[in-house]
């Protein structure tokens, strides 16, 4: 057990409760292990570092609710009760609402956005458990080894690099091209709009086929990790080379062009392999560790993975170990179904930042490009209509690409959350 902590709002009449409580789990799992303010945090320490550090370590929050506890709820930054929970959820904690003086458990609604999610949480009623006893057996009944998992943090810096990035994309080709390159600045401008045109071909096909694509990847978990790289990773290699060099060495290609795609082709060979060798080892090392944690941020595809090797393995496997690998596969899945939740400029600051940064740059060079070719005429309608044209298609290719990675999250968890009902089933079962 990493520790536990009292998260309550102070009062008189429940003071008395809280520190009962605390005693009652400081005797059960060591004073060191449950943290409560009052009795946690020594004279001249800085109050806010304190309360994070100790909410870092601890795998167990308990959350005291009190009779008309949600209205006292503030969301400006200084509230520390919605501040711990809000935190809480985050990290994927464990949370345990307890319920005292005959206080109910919050709605949904009633509760602040950022902390929602509480709501769906299971509570435990003080009233019926005057000496805590069952409630340090639930405590107690928490996998030893952390299963948490951390929701997938924004990246704050995201929106004003790629707004920098796009800004500078745009501005190099019009101060630097010469008036003499116009010619070739409209040519690379209409290739960068197709280029774009194409990511948005691509990603909505994509989006459109997710169902079978979705289904597609559902199955491929099911083979083993080596025989997939040899029967899907190697004749991918050998058709990339076949086309490499029969396009090289075909005759529209000029004979001094010819280096430089071999080279550029086996760069990519090079790439793909150790792609496939790398993905290779992480598999292997996953299996002979097994369970293991998966990475920050969690995606859908390892989730899978990991159930499809839990289904293998959970038969004959330590029941402590299947006991911390269903908790830690839970705790995925809740963390996908909040991401999917999210919203499209924070999914876009969260996940796709690289690709965020790189599709503006690619889209502001463009117009950028498009621009100086313009200005000597000043024909500056033509640039303002690819603006338009470079923006809808941005938008369009945001949005298919927003709608794929929510509905296959939530497939995903909905999916991890019925075969591990199903496994907990047949493990409980006399």
């Amino acid at each position: 057990m990493g520790g536990i902590f009292l998260n309550y709002r102070r009062h008189d009449e429940r003071l008395a409760f809280v520190r009962g409580l605390y005693e009652r789990l400081a005797e059960r799992f060591g004073a060191g292990t449950v943290f409560l303010d009052s009795a946690s945090i020594g004279h001249g320490r800085r109050y806010p570092n304190q309360l994070r550090r100790h909410l870092d370590r601890s795998d167990v929050v308990v959350v005291v609710v009190h009779d008309g506890w949600a209205r006292e709820l503030r969301t400006d930054g200084t509230d520390w009760v919605h501040n711990e929970i809000r935190w809480a959820l985050d990290a994927g904690k464990t949370i345990i609402p307890v319920l005292f003086g005959g206080a109910r458990m919050p709605r949904a609604q009633e509760l602040p956005r950022t902390i929602r999610e509480l709501a769906n949480f299971q509570a435990h009623r003080a009233d019926d458990d005057p000496g805590h006893d069952l409630l340090v057996d639930k405590i107690a009944a928490e996998p030893r080894r952390r299963a948490a998992i951390a929701q997938t943090p924004p990246k704050p810096w995201a929106g004003p690099v790629a707004g920098v990035a796009g800004a500078v994309a745009f501005a190099a080709p019009v101060v630097l091209v010469p008036g003499d390159w116009q010619e070739a600045a409209v040519y690379l401008s209409v290739f960068g709009v197709v280029v774009l045109a194409a990511v948005l071909f691509a990603v909505s096909v994509v989006s459109l086929a997710r169902k079978p694509l979705n289904t597609a990847e559902r199955l491929s978990q099911y083979v083993d990790p080596t025989r997939y790289h040899l029967a899907v990773g190697a004749p991918l290699l050998i058709l990339l080379e076949s086309v490499v060099v029969a396009f090289v060495f075909s005759s529209p290609v000029d004979p001094q062009l010819r280096p430089f795609l071999v080279v550029g082709a086996g760069v990519g060979v090079l790439y793909l392999v150790f792609l496939v060798l790398g993905n290779y080892q992480t598999e292997k090392f996953r299996e002979d560790h097994w369970p293991v944690r998966l990475r920050h941020p969690v995606k859908p595809a390892p989730v899978r993975r990991e159930l499809e090797r839990l289904r293998r393995k959970h038969a004959t496997a330590d029941a402590e170990r299947v006991r911390w690998h269903l908790v830690h596969l839970e705790n995925a899945a809740d963390v996908l179904a909040r991401d999917a939740s999210r919203g499209r400029w924070r999914w876009l600051t969260s996940d796709p930042t690289g690709y965020l940064v790189a599709y503006t740059a690619w889209a502001a060079a463009s117009v950028g490009l498009l621009t100086s070719a313009a200005l000597p005429a000043m024909r500056l309608w033509v640039p303002a209509v690819a603006f338009g044209l470079v923006a809808a298609m941005a938008w369009a290719t945001v949005e298919a690409a927003f709608r794929r990675q929510r509905w296959v999250r939530r497939e995903v968890a909905d999916e991890v959350h019925v075969q591990v009902q199903r496994i907990q089933d047949r493990v409980t079962r006399p």
